[in-house]
Protein backbone atom coordinates (compact mmCIF):
# COMPACT_ATOMS: atom_id res chain seq x y z
CA UNK A 1 0.00 0.00 0.00
CA UNK A 2 0.74 3.76 -0.76
CA UNK A 3 -0.67 5.51 2.05
CA UNK A 4 -1.07 2.90 5.01
CA UNK A 5 -1.22 5.63 7.19
CA UNK A 6 -4.59 6.99 5.31
CA UNK A 7 -6.45 3.60 4.54
CA UNK A 8 -5.25 1.70 7.49
CA UNK A 9 -8.17 -0.68 6.32
CA UNK A 10 -6.91 -1.32 2.94
CA UNK A 11 -9.74 0.51 1.54
CA UNK A 12 -11.03 -0.71 -2.23
CA UNK A 13 -9.54 1.86 -5.04
CA UNK A 14 -10.57 2.97 -7.78
CA UNK A 15 -11.13 0.11 -10.75
CA UNK A 16 -12.61 0.41 -14.33
CA UNK A 17 -15.27 -2.13 -13.57
CA UNK A 18 -16.28 0.34 -10.38
CA UNK A 19 -19.71 0.99 -11.20
CA UNK A 20 -22.42 3.80 -10.44
CA UNK A 21 -25.66 3.57 -7.80
CA UNK A 22 -28.44 2.94 -9.62
CA UNK A 23 -29.78 6.63 -9.25
CA UNK A 24 -26.60 7.87 -10.40
CA UNK A 25 -26.45 6.05 -13.77
CA UNK A 26 -27.04 7.48 -17.41
CA UNK A 27 -27.41 5.24 -20.47
CA UNK A 28 -24.32 7.01 -21.07
CA UNK A 29 -22.20 6.68 -18.01
CA UNK A 30 -22.30 3.41 -16.36
CA UNK A 31 -18.82 3.18 -14.31
CA UNK A 32 -17.86 5.42 -12.43
CA UNK A 33 -14.19 7.72 -14.22
CA UNK A 34 -11.43 8.31 -11.78
CA UNK A 35 -11.89 11.66 -12.00
CA UNK A 36 -15.36 11.12 -9.95
CA UNK A 37 -13.66 8.83 -7.83
CA UNK A 38 -10.89 11.27 -6.35
CA UNK A 39 -13.69 13.59 -6.33
CA UNK A 40 -15.74 11.80 -4.18
CA UNK A 41 -13.00 10.67 -1.62
CA UNK A 42 -11.84 14.38 -1.29
CA UNK A 43 -14.76 15.70 -0.49
CA UNK A 44 -15.21 16.73 3.04
CA UNK A 45 -18.04 15.33 5.25
CA UNK A 46 -18.88 15.53 8.85
CA UNK A 47 -16.88 13.64 11.57
CA UNK A 48 -13.32 13.36 12.23
CA UNK A 49 -11.10 12.49 8.85
CA UNK A 50 -7.55 11.16 9.19
CA UNK A 51 -6.57 12.24 5.47
CA UNK A 52 -7.24 16.14 6.93
CA UNK A 53 -5.19 15.71 9.24
CA UNK A 54 -1.84 13.95 7.83
CA UNK A 55 -0.78 17.39 6.85
CA UNK A 56 1.63 17.26 3.90
CA UNK A 57 0.80 13.19 3.28
CA UNK A 58 -2.47 14.74 2.08
CA UNK A 59 -1.08 16.92 -0.10
CA UNK A 60 1.34 14.17 -2.06
CA UNK A 61 -1.81 12.15 -1.63
CA UNK A 62 -3.71 14.80 -3.65
CA UNK A 63 -0.88 15.36 -6.04
CA UNK A 64 -1.01 11.13 -6.63
CA UNK A 65 -4.36 11.23 -7.66
CA UNK A 66 -4.32 14.19 -10.01
CA UNK A 67 -1.57 12.88 -11.58
CA UNK A 68 -2.98 9.19 -11.93
CA UNK A 69 -6.02 11.34 -13.23
CA UNK A 70 -4.35 13.06 -15.79
CA UNK A 71 -1.59 9.98 -16.97
CA UNK A 72 -4.90 8.12 -17.90
CA UNK A 73 -6.00 10.57 -20.58
CA UNK A 74 -2.42 11.47 -21.49
CA UNK A 75 -1.80 7.50 -22.02
CA UNK A 76 -5.53 7.43 -24.28
CA UNK A 77 -4.09 10.14 -26.06
CA UNK A 78 -1.46 8.21 -26.59
CA UNK A 79 -2.72 4.96 -27.36
CA UNK A 80 -5.25 6.20 -29.93
CA UNK A 81 -2.71 8.30 -32.43
CA UNK A 82 0.01 5.67 -32.42
CA UNK A 83 -1.49 4.52 -35.94
CA UNK A 84 -2.88 8.32 -37.13
CA UNK A 85 -1.26 10.64 -39.09
CA UNK A 86 -2.36 14.54 -39.69
CA UNK A 87 -0.83 16.50 -43.05
CA UNK A 88 -1.68 19.08 -44.94
CA UNK A 89 -3.16 17.84 -48.04
CA UNK A 90 -0.14 18.64 -50.74
CA UNK A 91 2.15 17.80 -47.88
CA UNK A 92 0.65 14.12 -48.16
CA UNK A 93 0.63 14.32 -51.73
CA UNK A 94 4.50 14.75 -51.78
CA UNK A 95 4.72 12.13 -49.29
CA UNK A 96 3.24 9.82 -51.90
CA UNK A 97 5.70 10.43 -54.30
CA UNK A 98 8.53 9.88 -51.70
CA UNK A 99 7.29 6.90 -50.72
CA UNK A 100 8.13 4.86 -53.80
CA UNK A 101 11.71 5.47 -53.74
CA UNK A 102 11.77 5.18 -49.66
CA UNK A 103 9.16 2.68 -48.03
CA UNK A 104 10.11 3.75 -44.14
CA UNK A 105 9.39 7.75 -44.87
CA UNK A 106 7.19 8.73 -42.10
CA UNK A 107 4.44 11.71 -42.58
CA UNK A 108 2.91 13.76 -40.33
CA UNK A 109 3.65 14.49 -36.90
CA UNK A 110 5.04 11.54 -34.48
CA UNK A 111 3.04 11.95 -30.45
CA UNK A 112 1.31 15.28 -30.21
CA UNK A 113 -0.18 16.71 -27.36
CA UNK A 114 -3.53 17.91 -28.97
CA UNK A 115 -5.81 21.32 -28.27
CA UNK A 116 -8.32 19.28 -26.63
CA UNK A 117 -6.50 18.98 -24.18
CA UNK A 118 -6.18 21.63 -21.22
CA UNK A 119 -3.24 23.17 -20.47
CA UNK A 120 -1.22 22.24 -23.58
CA UNK A 121 0.55 24.55 -25.63
CA UNK A 122 -2.11 24.01 -28.40
CA UNK A 123 -4.60 24.85 -26.19
CA UNK A 124 -3.12 27.93 -24.81
CA UNK A 125 -2.38 29.11 -28.12
CA UNK A 126 -5.66 28.77 -29.65
CA UNK A 127 -7.10 30.75 -26.33
CA UNK A 128 -4.54 33.48 -27.16
CA UNK A 129 -6.30 33.76 -30.93
CA UNK A 130 -9.49 33.40 -29.57
CA UNK A 131 -8.70 36.74 -27.21
CA UNK A 132 -7.32 38.49 -30.00
CA UNK A 133 -10.20 37.75 -32.04
CA UNK A 134 -12.22 39.42 -28.85
CA UNK A 135 -10.27 42.23 -29.24
CA UNK A 136 -10.49 42.84 -33.23
CA UNK A 137 -14.53 43.12 -32.03
CA UNK A 138 -14.60 45.14 -28.70
CA UNK A 139 -11.34 46.79 -29.37
CA UNK A 140 -8.07 46.62 -26.51
CA UNK A 141 -8.61 45.89 -22.88
CA UNK A 142 -8.62 48.56 -20.60
CA UNK A 143 -7.92 47.36 -17.19
CA UNK A 144 -5.62 44.16 -16.28
CA UNK A 145 -5.98 42.27 -12.57
CA UNK A 146 -4.31 39.92 -10.77
CA UNK A 147 -6.23 38.73 -7.89
CA UNK A 148 -4.15 36.67 -5.27
CA UNK A 149 -5.37 34.15 -2.80
CA UNK A 150 -5.07 35.04 1.02
CA UNK A 151 -4.78 32.04 2.77
CA UNK A 152 -5.63 34.23 5.27
CA UNK A 153 -9.00 34.91 4.48
CA UNK A 154 -11.64 33.99 7.40
CA UNK A 155 -13.36 31.65 5.08
CA UNK A 156 -9.90 29.26 5.19
CA UNK A 157 -9.20 29.94 8.61
CA UNK A 158 -12.59 29.26 10.18
CA UNK A 159 -12.75 25.46 8.84
CA UNK A 160 -9.66 24.79 10.03
CA UNK A 161 -9.36 22.12 13.04
CA UNK A 162 -7.50 20.87 15.53
CA UNK A 163 -3.05 21.95 14.64
CA UNK A 164 -4.35 22.10 11.00
CA UNK A 165 -3.12 25.23 8.81
CA UNK A 166 -3.88 26.82 5.51
CA UNK A 167 -1.61 24.76 3.58
CA UNK A 168 -2.90 21.71 5.25
CA UNK A 169 -6.13 22.11 3.38
CA UNK A 170 -5.61 22.98 -0.57
CA UNK A 171 -9.13 21.57 -1.20
CA UNK A 172 -10.64 24.56 1.21
CA UNK A 173 -8.26 26.83 -0.49
CA UNK A 174 -9.58 26.44 -4.21
CA UNK A 175 -12.92 26.32 -3.06
CA UNK A 176 -12.54 29.59 -1.39
CA UNK A 177 -10.66 30.99 -4.10
CA UNK A 178 -12.77 29.62 -6.49
CA UNK A 179 -16.03 31.49 -4.99
CA UNK A 180 -14.24 34.76 -4.00
CA UNK A 181 -13.52 34.69 -7.93
CA UNK A 182 -17.14 34.31 -9.06
CA UNK A 183 -17.74 37.54 -6.12
CA UNK A 184 -14.86 39.81 -7.91
CA UNK A 185 -16.38 39.18 -11.63
CA UNK A 186 -19.76 39.94 -10.23
CA UNK A 187 -18.87 43.05 -8.75
CA UNK A 188 -17.20 44.06 -11.82
CA UNK A 189 -19.48 42.70 -14.84
CA UNK A 190 -23.31 43.04 -12.89
CA UNK A 191 -22.67 45.89 -10.16
CA UNK A 192 -20.13 47.90 -12.41
CA UNK A 193 -17.64 49.28 -9.83
CA UNK A 194 -15.45 50.02 -13.23
CA UNK A 195 -18.16 50.83 -15.25
CA UNK A 196 -19.89 48.70 -18.09
CA UNK A 197 -18.17 45.80 -19.49
CA UNK A 198 -18.59 44.96 -22.61
CA UNK A 199 -16.14 42.00 -22.56
CA UNK A 200 -13.79 40.32 -20.07
CA UNK A 201 -11.31 36.87 -20.08
CA UNK A 202 -9.52 35.21 -17.05
CA UNK A 203 -6.77 32.42 -16.96
CA UNK A 204 -6.25 30.98 -13.51
CA UNK A 205 -2.69 30.40 -12.39
CA UNK A 206 -0.39 29.03 -9.46
CA UNK A 207 2.01 30.34 -7.85
CA UNK A 208 5.78 28.31 -6.84
CA UNK A 209 4.20 28.03 -3.37
CA UNK A 210 0.76 26.75 -5.03
CA UNK A 211 -1.40 29.57 -4.34
CA UNK A 212 -4.21 30.10 -7.03
CA UNK A 213 -4.36 33.31 -8.75
CA UNK A 214 -6.45 35.03 -11.36
CA UNK A 215 -5.08 37.27 -14.60
CA UNK A 216 -8.17 39.42 -15.66
CA UNK A 217 -8.79 41.71 -18.85
CA UNK A 218 -11.45 43.97 -19.23
CA UNK A 219 -12.64 45.94 -21.88
CA UNK A 220 -14.98 48.91 -21.29
CA UNK A 221 -17.81 50.41 -23.41
CA UNK A 222 -17.08 53.75 -25.02
CA UNK A 223 -18.66 55.64 -21.55
CA UNK A 224 -16.80 53.87 -19.13
CA UNK A 225 -13.19 54.37 -21.23
CA UNK A 226 -10.19 55.40 -18.69
CA UNK A 227 -9.12 58.55 -20.59
CA UNK A 228 -7.44 60.89 -18.69
CA UNK A 229 -5.46 60.84 -15.44
CA UNK A 230 -8.44 62.13 -13.17
CA UNK A 231 -10.09 58.77 -14.34
CA UNK A 232 -7.13 56.97 -13.67
CA UNK A 233 -6.83 57.98 -10.34
CA UNK A 234 -10.36 57.56 -10.34
CA UNK A 235 -10.21 53.70 -9.78
CA UNK A 236 -6.34 53.37 -9.02
CA UNK A 237 -4.17 54.37 -6.06
CA UNK A 238 0.08 53.76 -6.01
CA UNK A 239 0.55 55.49 -2.68
CA UNK A 240 -0.14 54.43 1.00
CA UNK A 241 -2.81 55.69 2.74
CA UNK A 242 -4.00 58.02 5.81
CA UNK A 243 -4.02 55.39 8.98
CA UNK A 244 -5.46 57.97 10.75
CA UNK A 245 -8.43 58.53 8.10
CA UNK A 246 -8.37 55.06 6.79
CA UNK A 247 -6.62 52.25 9.39
CA UNK A 248 -8.52 49.01 7.58
CA UNK A 249 -6.97 49.75 4.31
CA UNK A 250 -3.91 50.98 5.30
CA UNK A 251 -3.49 47.67 7.17
CA UNK A 252 -4.35 45.59 3.98
CA UNK A 253 -2.12 47.63 1.49
CA UNK A 254 1.41 47.28 4.11
CA UNK A 255 0.33 43.20 4.43
CA UNK A 256 -1.03 42.50 0.45
CA UNK A 257 0.42 45.66 -1.91
CA UNK A 258 3.59 46.37 -0.97
CA UNK A 259 6.64 44.59 -3.15
CA UNK A 260 9.65 43.14 -2.07
CA UNK A 261 11.71 45.03 -1.29
CA UNK A 262 14.03 44.23 -2.88
CA UNK A 263 17.34 45.73 -4.87
CA UNK A 264 19.71 47.47 -1.73
CA UNK A 265 17.44 46.53 0.73
CA UNK A 266 17.47 43.00 -0.23
CA UNK A 267 19.53 41.22 -2.68
CA UNK A 268 18.18 37.96 -2.15
CA UNK A 269 14.46 38.76 -3.21
CA UNK A 270 13.37 36.52 -5.87
CA UNK A 271 12.54 39.38 -8.16
CA UNK A 272 16.36 40.46 -8.61
CA UNK A 273 17.78 39.52 -11.70
CA UNK A 274 21.70 40.28 -12.43
CA UNK A 275 20.84 43.04 -9.51
CA UNK A 276 18.10 44.63 -10.47
CA UNK A 277 14.25 43.96 -9.99
CA UNK A 278 12.49 42.63 -13.19
CA UNK A 279 9.09 44.43 -11.68
CA UNK A 280 11.58 47.89 -11.59
CA UNK A 281 11.06 48.24 -8.15
CA UNK A 282 11.08 50.75 -6.69
CA UNK A 283 9.25 53.15 -8.84
CA UNK A 284 10.61 57.11 -8.77
CA UNK A 285 8.46 59.95 -7.27
CA UNK A 286 5.76 61.31 -9.11
CA UNK A 287 3.52 64.11 -8.17
CA UNK A 288 1.14 63.46 -10.76
CA UNK A 289 -0.19 60.82 -12.61
CA UNK A 290 0.61 60.81 -16.40
CA UNK A 291 -1.50 59.22 -18.39
CA UNK A 292 0.44 56.94 -21.47
CA UNK A 293 4.00 56.88 -21.20
CA UNK A 294 5.40 53.55 -23.54
CA UNK A 295 1.88 51.65 -23.22
CA UNK A 296 1.29 52.33 -19.39
CA UNK A 297 0.54 55.10 -17.21
CA UNK A 298 3.20 56.28 -14.80
CA UNK A 299 0.87 56.53 -11.23
CA UNK A 300 1.35 59.10 -9.45
CA UNK A 301 3.19 58.68 -6.06
CA UNK A 302 4.06 61.78 -3.93
CA UNK A 303 6.78 61.85 -1.73
CA UNK A 304 5.45 61.32 2.08
CA UNK A 305 7.36 60.33 4.94
CA UNK A 306 8.19 56.29 4.98
CA UNK A 307 6.50 53.89 7.55
CA UNK A 308 7.44 50.80 9.74
CA UNK A 309 6.84 47.89 7.82
CA UNK A 310 8.35 44.81 9.90
CA UNK A 311 12.14 45.56 9.80
CA UNK A 312 12.02 47.92 6.71
CA UNK A 313 11.20 51.44 6.21
CA UNK A 314 8.16 51.08 3.32
CA UNK A 315 7.49 54.37 1.12
CA UNK A 316 5.01 54.77 -2.08
CA UNK A 317 7.88 53.81 -4.13
CA UNK A 318 7.24 50.05 -2.92
CA UNK A 319 3.18 50.09 -3.15
CA UNK A 320 1.62 47.82 -6.20
CA UNK A 321 -1.14 49.90 -7.89
CA UNK A 322 -4.77 48.76 -6.55
CA UNK A 323 -8.18 49.56 -6.03
CA UNK A 324 -9.51 50.49 -2.57
CA UNK A 325 -13.05 49.20 -2.85
CA UNK A 326 -11.59 46.03 -4.24
CA UNK A 327 -9.01 45.83 -1.81
CA UNK A 328 -11.37 46.72 1.46
CA UNK A 329 -13.79 43.97 -0.07
CA UNK A 330 -11.76 40.99 -0.32
CA UNK A 331 -8.69 41.61 1.74
CA UNK A 332 -6.57 40.18 -0.75
CA UNK A 333 -3.97 41.29 -3.18
CA UNK A 334 -5.12 42.60 -6.33
CA UNK A 335 -3.42 44.41 -8.62
CA UNK A 336 -5.32 46.79 -10.66
CA UNK A 337 -3.39 48.06 -13.60
CA UNK A 338 -4.48 50.79 -16.68
CA UNK A 339 -3.89 49.66 -20.01
CA UNK A 340 -3.08 52.86 -21.74
CA UNK A 341 -1.58 52.52 -25.30
CA UNK A 342 -2.74 49.21 -28.03
CA UNK A 343 1.06 48.94 -28.03
CA UNK A 344 0.70 46.88 -25.08
CA UNK A 345 -2.45 44.77 -25.92
CA UNK A 346 -0.23 41.38 -27.41
CA UNK A 347 1.97 41.56 -24.37
CA UNK A 348 -0.54 41.17 -21.86
CA UNK A 349 -2.46 38.75 -24.05
CA UNK A 350 0.33 36.51 -24.27
CA UNK A 351 1.57 36.96 -20.64
CA UNK A 352 -2.04 35.98 -19.33
CA UNK A 353 -2.15 33.00 -21.91
CA UNK A 354 1.66 31.77 -21.81
CA UNK A 355 0.95 28.57 -19.78
CA UNK A 356 2.05 26.81 -16.65
CA UNK A 357 5.02 26.52 -15.19
CA UNK A 358 7.76 23.55 -16.53
CA UNK A 359 11.24 22.52 -16.09
CA UNK A 360 12.34 21.54 -19.68
CA UNK A 361 14.97 18.80 -20.29
CA UNK A 362 16.09 17.80 -23.80
CA UNK A 363 17.22 14.04 -24.30
CA UNK A 364 18.10 12.83 -27.87
CA UNK A 365 18.86 9.92 -29.10
CA UNK A 366 22.44 9.14 -31.19
CA UNK A 367 21.29 8.98 -34.78
CA UNK A 368 17.39 9.37 -34.01
CA UNK A 369 15.51 12.81 -33.81
CA UNK A 370 11.67 12.07 -31.21
CA UNK A 371 9.00 14.40 -31.24
CA UNK A 372 6.51 13.04 -27.97
CA UNK A 373 4.96 15.97 -27.13
CA UNK A 374 3.31 14.11 -24.19
CA UNK A 375 6.35 12.63 -23.18
CA UNK A 376 7.85 16.31 -23.00
CA UNK A 377 4.91 17.84 -20.97
CA UNK A 378 5.11 14.73 -18.65
CA UNK A 379 8.50 15.38 -17.65
CA UNK A 380 8.78 19.10 -17.76
CA UNK A 381 5.64 19.82 -16.15
CA UNK A 382 5.49 20.11 -12.03
CA UNK A 383 2.02 20.14 -9.91
CA UNK A 384 1.55 21.30 -6.28
CA UNK A 385 -1.52 20.75 -4.36
CA UNK A 386 -3.84 23.91 -4.51
CA UNK A 387 -3.27 23.02 -8.70
CA UNK A 388 -3.74 19.02 -8.03
CA UNK A 389 -7.26 20.01 -6.42
CA UNK A 390 -8.48 22.87 -8.84
CA UNK A 391 -8.50 20.27 -11.63
CA UNK A 392 -9.91 17.80 -9.58
CA UNK A 393 -13.09 19.61 -8.81
CA UNK A 394 -12.99 20.56 -12.19
CA UNK A 395 -13.02 24.32 -11.97
CA UNK A 396 -12.18 26.35 -14.83
CA UNK A 397 -8.75 27.33 -15.63
CA UNK A 398 -10.13 29.97 -18.20
CA UNK A 399 -12.58 31.61 -19.33
CA UNK A 400 -14.16 34.22 -21.76
CA UNK A 401 -17.42 36.37 -21.88
CA UNK A 402 -17.93 35.68 -25.10
CA UNK A 403 -17.90 32.37 -27.48
CA UNK A 404 -15.43 32.38 -30.33
CA UNK A 405 -16.08 30.39 -33.08
CA UNK A 406 -12.86 29.07 -35.16
CA UNK A 407 -13.46 29.14 -38.71
CA UNK A 408 -11.53 26.00 -41.17
CA UNK A 409 -10.44 28.36 -43.75
CA UNK A 410 -7.83 27.09 -45.76
CA UNK A 411 -5.53 27.62 -48.90
CA UNK A 412 -6.70 25.25 -51.81
CA UNK A 413 -5.38 22.04 -50.95
CA UNK A 414 -3.78 22.94 -47.57
CA UNK A 415 -7.07 21.42 -45.58
CA UNK A 416 -6.27 18.99 -42.67
CA UNK A 417 -6.74 15.73 -43.53
CA UNK A 418 -6.52 12.64 -40.25
CA UNK A 419 -6.10 9.37 -41.89
CA UNK A 420 -4.92 5.53 -40.71
CA UNK A 421 -0.84 4.70 -41.92
CA UNK A 422 -2.05 2.38 -45.13
CA UNK A 423 -5.03 4.31 -45.89
CA UNK A 424 -3.16 7.29 -47.58
CA UNK A 425 -4.86 7.26 -51.47
CA UNK A 426 -8.51 6.75 -50.07
CA UNK A 427 -7.45 10.10 -47.33
CA UNK A 428 -6.93 11.87 -50.65
CA UNK A 429 -9.76 10.78 -52.69
CA UNK A 430 -12.17 11.47 -49.34
CA UNK A 431 -10.42 15.13 -48.81
CA UNK A 432 -11.01 16.28 -52.59
CA UNK A 433 -14.83 15.04 -51.96
CA UNK A 434 -15.08 16.94 -48.73
CA UNK A 435 -16.62 20.33 -49.04
CA UNK A 436 -14.63 23.12 -46.67
CA UNK A 437 -14.34 26.96 -46.49
CA UNK A 438 -11.12 27.64 -49.41
CA UNK A 439 -9.78 30.64 -48.66
CA UNK A 440 -9.04 32.39 -52.00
Amino acid sequence: MTYPLLFPRRECIWNTGMEHVEERRTAKRTRVTQLQYYAYRLSQRNGFSISYNSGKLFQQYIVDAYVKTEGSRLHFLRQNQKDFRIELHRGLLDALECRAHNENIRTGKLIILPSSFQGSPRHMQQNYQDAMAMVRKFGKPDLFLTFTCNPSWSEILNTMEGAQRPEDRPDIIVRVFNMKLKELLEDICKHGIFGTVLAYIYIIEFQKRGLPHGHILLTLDSESKIRTKDDIDKFVSAELPDPCTDLRLFQIVTKCMVHGPCGTININSPCMRDGQCCKSFPKQFKDDTEENVNGYPIYGRRATEPVQVGKYSIDNRWVVPYNPWLLKKFNAHINVEVCASVKSVKYLYKYVYKGQDAASVKIQKEGALDHDEILSFVEGWYVRAPEAMWRLNEFKLSHKSHTVVRLAVHLPQQQPIVYQDGQDAQAIEQAALRKTNIMV
